[in-house]
């Protein structure tokens, strides 16, 4: 991506940029390995979820991952009748399990509770499966990590176990199983790892499998091994008969989005010169939440010239960081964050009453297609 492509005066910024080249590259990827070992690859809309760009993905994947019904109910919009709908979330709620049941393929849950509450009634319309947490941790960071002491995510073996005593769950019953234990992973012996150890735990059970949903948290970068992930899959096929799906989100649209802003003020501060720009951290929540530090296209490691970009919110600590340029920025220059396409416009916010970013989509031809741009409408009916 070239930086003169967003200097285009008739962008309106701030602004979220999908990439279509890129997502269609890891698509493509995501299409050979179906072609190669039968895998049904799925996307997580969690990532991102903006209809025009769920179009683009569309043809590529099985069907679309989700963990809400509003999700659901957006899936069901975008994807053709031979696709499919899965759902997995920690939370479900009581009054919506009709509606969940009614709309969705496969519905996994995640805990001892859930199953009771509803997989009978799951069993009669949709294919119902479980969550495992393998209680294998490969993530440093606690926020990050499915398999975190005490985590909410998925039923442990001792679960299980304790279940199985109590005849709480019915192995008949179970379709498929869920596992997602990683986190932005490029290393999938990682999760061979964790297959073998979740079927040789499971071994006792003898369960009558049809499916396993071997989750996300797993990146599909150029130089990334598939040669590990193609063996579980082949293994898992030939081993027990079942139809494999992995989700990926983050890994289709991450590198394939951009954050573009414009400089509306420079103030000169006693150390440095500070760039307000029109965008704020609550359009990049993760760099609030999770310290996560974008990187700047226009930046350079040895740029003479630094400066502090912070974003137009009254919030004291709305700032995106330091940065050194070769060239001057002047009021009026564009800032454009990478490598921000996953988690931005679903978690993005109207603190202050700062509106939502417009979103374009950057297509094959090199043309910015509007997909979304929002008013005071939009923020008035979210009161």
């Amino acid at each position: 991506m070239k930086d003169s492509n967003f200097h285009k005066s008739d962008l309106i910024t701030p602004a979220y940029v999908y990439d279509q080249r890129r997502i269609v590259s890891v698509l493509g990827r995501l299409a050979e390995l179906k072609d190669k070992t039968g895998c049904l690859p799925l996307y997580s809309i969690k990532s991102a979820n903006m209809a025009g760009l769920l179009d683009v993905i569309k043809p590529y994947v099985s069907g679309f991952s989700c963990s809400s019904l509003f999700e659901i109910q957006l899936a069901k919009e975008v994807l053709n009748k031979n696709q499919t709908i899965h759902i997995t979330t920690p939370g479900y709620r009581p009054d919506e399990w009709d509606n969940i049941i009614e709309l969705c393929d496969f519905v996994t849950l995640n805990s001892i509770g859930q199953w009771q509450a509803a997989a009978e009634k799951i069993n009669a319309r949709s294919s119902c499966g479980i969550r495992i947490n393998p209680e294998l941790s490969f993530v440093n960071d606690d926020r990050y990590d499915p398999c975190r002491s005490d985590s909410k995510l998925g039923m442990t073996f001792a679960q299980l176990a304790d279940a199985n005593t109590a005849k709480q769950l019915d192995w008949q019953s179970i379709e498929g199983i869920h596992i997602h234990n990683n986190c932005e992973s490029m290393h999938f012996d990682e999760l061979k790892q964790s297959m073998d150890h979740v079927m040789a735990g499971l071994s006792v059970y003898k369960p009558k499998l049809k499916w396993v949903n071997l989750g996300g948290g797993y990146l599909f970068k150029p130089e990334t091994d598939l040669g590990p992930l193609e063996d579980t899959i082949k293994r898992l096929q030939d081993q027990f008969s079942v139809d494999v799906y992995l989700e990926p989100g983050k890994a289709v649209t991450g590198n394939a989005g951009y954050l573009l802003a414009t400089v509306i003020d420079l103030i000169v501060s006693k150390s440095k010169t500070i760039a307000v720009l029109d965008t704020t951290i609550n359009h990049l929540p993760e760099v609030f939440e999770y310290q996560y530090r974008p990187q700047v296209m226009q930046a350079s490691a040895n740029g003479r010239h630094q400066y502090r970009l912070v974003g137009c919110s009254c919030l004291s600590g709305d700032l995106f960081g330091d940065y050194c340029f070769d060239n001057i920025i002047d009021v009026g220059s564009r800032i454009v964050f990478e490598n921000t396409g996953a988690y931005m416009q679903v978690k993005a916010n109207m603190f202050n009453g700062i509106n939502l970013p417009a979103t374009y989509l950057l297509d094959e031809e090199n043309k910015f297609k509007l997909l979304k741009q929002y008013d005071y409408e939009s923020f008035r009916r979210r009161l």
